[in-house]
Protein backbone atom coordinates (compact mmCIF):
# COMPACT_ATOMS: atom_id res chain seq x y z
CA UNK A 1 0.00 0.00 0.00
CA UNK A 2 1.09 3.76 -0.15
CA UNK A 3 1.67 3.59 3.22
CA UNK A 4 4.64 1.19 3.09
CA UNK A 5 6.04 2.74 0.33
CA UNK A 6 7.71 5.81 2.25
CA UNK A 7 6.97 4.19 6.27
CA UNK A 8 6.76 6.88 8.62
CA UNK A 9 7.86 9.43 5.91
CA UNK A 10 5.90 13.03 7.03
CA UNK A 11 4.98 11.71 10.63
CA UNK A 12 8.04 13.26 12.34
CA UNK A 13 7.84 16.50 9.91
CA UNK A 14 8.40 19.63 11.92
CA UNK A 15 5.99 22.04 12.25
CA UNK A 16 7.75 24.66 10.55
CA UNK A 17 4.95 25.98 7.72
CA UNK A 18 1.46 26.84 7.99
CA UNK A 19 -0.19 25.09 10.76
CA UNK A 20 -3.68 23.39 8.88
CA UNK A 21 -6.75 24.68 9.93
CA UNK A 22 -8.19 22.55 12.84
CA UNK A 23 -11.60 23.10 11.44
CA UNK A 24 -10.09 21.56 7.92
CA UNK A 25 -8.86 18.65 9.88
CA UNK A 26 -11.80 17.75 11.38
CA UNK A 27 -13.89 18.16 8.44
CA UNK A 28 -10.89 15.54 6.86
CA UNK A 29 -11.43 12.95 9.33
CA UNK A 30 -13.82 11.32 7.97
CA UNK A 31 -12.06 11.29 3.91
CA UNK A 32 -9.08 10.08 5.74
CA UNK A 33 -10.52 7.31 7.66
CA UNK A 34 -12.25 6.03 4.39
CA UNK A 35 -8.84 6.99 2.65
CA UNK A 36 -7.16 4.34 5.08
CA UNK A 37 -9.87 1.65 4.60
CA UNK A 38 -9.50 1.83 1.11
CA UNK A 39 -5.79 1.24 1.43
CA UNK A 40 -5.90 -1.67 3.77
CA UNK A 41 -8.78 -3.38 1.80
CA UNK A 42 -7.09 -3.19 -1.05
CA UNK A 43 -3.42 -4.81 0.64
CA UNK A 44 -5.43 -7.65 1.91
CA UNK A 45 -7.20 -8.65 -0.99
CA UNK A 46 -4.21 -9.66 -2.90
CA UNK A 47 -2.21 -12.79 -1.53
CA UNK A 48 1.13 -11.88 -2.88
CA UNK A 49 3.81 -14.63 -4.20
CA UNK A 50 7.46 -14.33 -5.95
CA UNK A 51 5.59 -15.15 -9.12
CA UNK A 52 3.06 -12.63 -9.11
CA UNK A 53 3.24 -8.96 -10.51
CA UNK A 54 3.98 -6.31 -7.96
CA UNK A 55 0.35 -5.07 -6.02
CA UNK A 56 -0.44 -1.73 -7.57
CA UNK A 57 -2.33 1.16 -6.16
CA UNK A 58 -3.99 3.66 -8.07
CA UNK A 59 -5.56 7.37 -7.55
CA UNK A 60 -7.40 8.91 -9.95
CA UNK A 61 -6.95 12.66 -9.05
CA UNK A 62 -8.66 15.29 -10.63
CA UNK A 63 -7.06 18.82 -11.70
CA UNK A 64 -8.48 22.10 -12.29
CA UNK A 65 -8.03 22.18 -15.64
CA UNK A 66 -10.70 18.69 -15.21
CA UNK A 67 -8.14 16.26 -17.08
CA UNK A 68 -7.86 12.99 -14.92
CA UNK A 69 -4.21 12.50 -13.38
CA UNK A 70 -3.95 8.86 -12.40
CA UNK A 71 -1.25 8.29 -9.76
CA UNK A 72 0.44 5.02 -9.32
CA UNK A 73 2.27 3.57 -6.09
CA UNK A 74 4.07 0.47 -5.68
CA UNK A 75 6.59 -1.15 -4.03
CA UNK A 76 8.65 1.46 -5.67
CA UNK A 77 7.59 4.37 -5.41
CA UNK A 78 5.04 7.36 -6.68
CA UNK A 79 4.23 7.64 -10.47
CA UNK A 80 1.85 9.44 -12.44
CA UNK A 81 0.81 7.93 -15.56
CA UNK A 82 2.41 9.73 -18.44
CA UNK A 83 5.06 11.58 -16.61
CA UNK A 84 7.67 8.62 -16.38
CA UNK A 85 11.30 9.42 -15.92
CA UNK A 86 10.59 12.59 -14.27
CA UNK A 87 11.62 14.31 -11.65
CA UNK A 88 8.26 14.53 -9.46
CA UNK A 89 7.55 17.35 -7.20
CA UNK A 90 4.50 17.47 -4.79
CA UNK A 91 3.49 20.64 -3.53
CA UNK A 92 1.09 20.29 -0.61
CA UNK A 93 -0.77 23.90 -0.21
CA UNK A 94 -3.03 25.89 1.04
CA UNK A 95 -4.45 29.18 -0.48
CA UNK A 96 -4.86 30.97 2.57
CA UNK A 97 -1.21 30.31 3.80
CA UNK A 98 1.53 32.76 3.41
CA UNK A 99 4.14 30.70 3.17
CA UNK A 100 2.62 28.43 0.22
CA UNK A 101 1.88 31.72 -1.90
CA UNK A 102 5.21 32.62 -1.33
CA UNK A 103 6.84 29.16 -2.74
CA UNK A 104 4.76 29.60 -6.24
CA UNK A 105 7.32 31.73 -8.17
CA UNK A 106 10.11 29.25 -7.04
CA UNK A 107 7.64 26.49 -8.25
CA UNK A 108 7.18 28.06 -11.52
CA UNK A 109 11.22 29.07 -12.52
CA UNK A 110 11.98 25.44 -11.72
CA UNK A 111 8.85 24.10 -14.11
CA UNK A 112 10.63 26.30 -16.39
CA UNK A 113 14.27 26.22 -15.97
CA UNK A 114 13.69 21.90 -15.96
CA UNK A 115 11.07 21.42 -18.69
CA UNK A 116 11.18 17.84 -19.58
CA UNK A 117 12.94 16.50 -16.97
CA UNK A 118 10.67 17.80 -13.77
CA UNK A 119 7.12 17.64 -13.32
CA UNK A 120 5.61 20.03 -10.28
CA UNK A 121 2.18 19.06 -9.26
CA UNK A 122 0.32 20.98 -6.55
CA UNK A 123 -2.26 19.31 -4.17
CA UNK A 124 -4.65 21.63 -2.92
CA UNK A 125 -5.35 21.12 1.07
CA UNK A 126 -8.64 22.54 0.73
CA UNK A 127 -11.88 21.21 0.79
CA UNK A 128 -15.16 22.79 -1.12
CA UNK A 129 -13.18 25.29 -3.10
CA UNK A 130 -14.49 25.48 -6.84
CA UNK A 131 -12.06 25.37 -10.01
CA UNK A 132 -13.64 28.53 -10.40
CA UNK A 133 -12.07 29.81 -7.51
CA UNK A 134 -8.61 28.05 -8.51
CA UNK A 135 -8.78 29.33 -12.34
CA UNK A 136 -8.38 32.64 -10.74
CA UNK A 137 -5.60 32.03 -8.27
CA UNK A 138 -3.72 30.42 -10.81
CA UNK A 139 -3.76 33.09 -13.41
CA UNK A 140 -3.00 35.65 -10.45
CA UNK A 141 -0.08 33.51 -9.97
CA UNK A 142 0.84 32.73 -13.43
CA UNK A 143 1.15 28.81 -12.18
CA UNK A 144 2.48 26.39 -15.37
CA UNK A 145 2.18 23.00 -13.91
CA UNK A 146 -0.80 20.94 -12.48
CA UNK A 147 -2.86 22.06 -9.32
CA UNK A 148 -4.79 18.53 -8.20
CA UNK A 149 -8.83 19.99 -6.44
CA UNK A 150 -10.19 16.73 -5.61
CA UNK A 151 -10.74 14.63 -2.37
CA UNK A 152 -8.07 12.10 -3.38
CA UNK A 153 -6.09 14.57 -2.76
CA UNK A 154 -6.65 13.86 0.99
CA UNK A 155 -6.20 10.17 0.51
CA UNK A 156 -3.03 10.50 -0.73
CA UNK A 157 -1.95 12.71 2.31
CA UNK A 158 -3.30 10.16 4.65
CA UNK A 159 -1.24 7.58 2.51
CA UNK A 160 1.73 9.01 2.92
CA UNK A 161 1.33 9.88 6.73
CA UNK A 162 -0.48 12.75 7.30
CA UNK A 163 0.34 16.21 5.91
CA UNK A 164 0.97 18.25 9.30
CA UNK A 165 2.62 21.45 8.08
CA UNK A 166 1.82 23.75 4.28
CA UNK A 167 4.02 24.06 2.25
CA UNK A 168 5.39 20.09 2.57
CA UNK A 169 7.26 19.83 -0.54
CA UNK A 170 7.89 16.09 -1.63
CA UNK A 171 10.46 15.28 -4.44
CA UNK A 172 10.73 11.82 -5.88
CA UNK A 173 13.38 10.63 -8.77
CA UNK A 174 13.08 9.45 -11.99
CA UNK A 175 12.20 5.95 -10.85
CA UNK A 176 9.20 6.73 -8.71
CA UNK A 177 11.34 6.54 -5.39
CA UNK A 178 11.29 9.19 -2.78
CA UNK A 179 14.35 11.51 -2.83
CA UNK A 180 13.73 14.31 -0.10
CA UNK A 181 11.04 16.53 1.37
CA UNK A 182 11.17 19.88 2.63
CA UNK A 183 8.92 21.58 5.46
CA UNK A 184 7.73 25.33 5.05
CA UNK A 185 8.62 27.36 2.75
CA UNK A 186 12.53 26.85 0.78
CA UNK A 187 14.64 28.33 -1.11
CA UNK A 188 14.43 28.12 -4.84
CA UNK A 189 18.67 27.26 -4.47
CA UNK A 190 17.67 24.31 -2.18
CA UNK A 191 15.13 23.10 -3.79
CA UNK A 192 17.46 23.12 -7.46
CA UNK A 193 20.18 21.32 -5.35
CA UNK A 194 18.17 18.67 -4.49
CA UNK A 195 16.45 18.34 -8.54
CA UNK A 196 20.14 18.41 -9.52
CA UNK A 197 20.94 15.55 -7.21
CA UNK A 198 18.19 13.61 -8.05
CA UNK A 199 18.81 14.05 -11.75
CA UNK A 200 22.21 12.62 -11.11
CA UNK A 201 20.61 9.44 -9.11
Amino acid sequence: MIAKIVPFLLLSLLMTGCNKKSENQSQNNNANTEATKTVKQTDTTTNKTATQEPQKNVLHMKGVDQKDYELIADYRGLIFKGYEGKILLLDFFATWCPPCRAEIPHLVNLQKKYKGKLQVFSILMEENKSNEEMEDFIDSFDINYPVLNSKENFFLSQALGGIKSLPTLVIYDKTGAYFTHFVGAAPEEMLESAIEKALKK
